[in-house]
């Protein structure tokens, strides 16, 4: 039996009472140890399959995940991201603070991976398919979160869900606009990559919206605007970068 149906085997056992969780906490920190976190495609699909060995039985699954998200091994708590983006479809409520905790863990990966817990994820759907007002505000209060590590989370916590839906495309870019004046760097740039992912997809959308920035009273609309269109979707709108650019220089001498 594979490691991936072994866990699967034993989350199943553990829904039904037959196996301890803390055996099946011990044995993901086994199976798992080693296994790549990026691409994230390996740890996510055996996640998931958990999260449905578990999902017909919430209060187990609940438990199950709180002692993943406890471990020591971080493929354990990548694993815990997975399961909790399969059973969160059905309440998400449930799983804001354990994926709160999860969005400030110590590892980057555990935490680049959590940002995508309510979202499209590849072929599997997430909660935002399900439930896209609630976390849609969910994903809110992380752009106004006191945390810097889960204000960078917010621009990528619903990407996958835009570039599937083009009529949501509009009302992400703003819930994200606070972060144009975020005070981290590292928040900022996060804000900027999103952009960027989002105008591979929808090219003039992103440029439009990069327009309207350069109109805004912020000390950083240009830096972001240029970080944008270094990226090569811009040049599939030249005439448009190339206003863009003018825009750039025309604000640089009049400083």
């Amino acid at each position: 039996m594979s490691d991936r149906a072994r866990l699967i085997a034993l989350a199943g056992q553990c829904a039904g009472g037959q196996t301890a969780i803390e055996d099946f906490v011990a044995q993901c920190d086994d199976r798992l140890a080693g296994i790549p976190l990026y691409p994230p495609a390996e740890v996510f699909a055996a996640g998931v399959a958990v999260g449905e060995a578990l999902e017909k039985t919430p209060a187990p699954a609940i438990e199950v995940a709180l002692r993943l998200i406890s471990s020591e091994a971080r493929e354990t708590r990548a694993l815990a991201v997975a399961v909790i983006h399969r059973v969160a479809r059905f309440q998400p409520a449930v799983w804001v603070d354990p994926v709160r905790h999860l969005l400030l863990d110590d590892d980057w990966e555990v935490r680049d991976l959590a940002a995508r817990v309510f979202d499209v994820f590849e072929e599997h759907d997430g909660a935002a398919e399900f439930h896209l007002a609630y976390v849609v505000e969910v994903v809110e209060t992380w752009v106004g979160d006191p945390e810097e590590r889960i204000r960078r989370a917010a621009p990528q916590a619903l990407l996958g869900y835009a570039r599937r839906h083009a009529e949501f495309r509009p009302q992400l870019l703003t819930v994200l606009d606070p972060l144009l004046d975020d005070e981290q760097d590292y928040v900022r740039t996060s804000y900027a990559a999103a952009l960027r992912a989002l105008g591979r997809t929808d090219p003039e959308l992103v440029l439009n919206y990069l327009e309207t920035t350069l109109e805004r009273d912020s000390l950083n609309a240009a830096e972001v605007v240029r970080c944008v269109i270094e990226h090569p979707f811009a040049n599939r709108l030249p005439e448009h970068k190339a206003r863009l650019v003018r825009r750039l220089a025309q604000g640089s001498s009049s400083e």
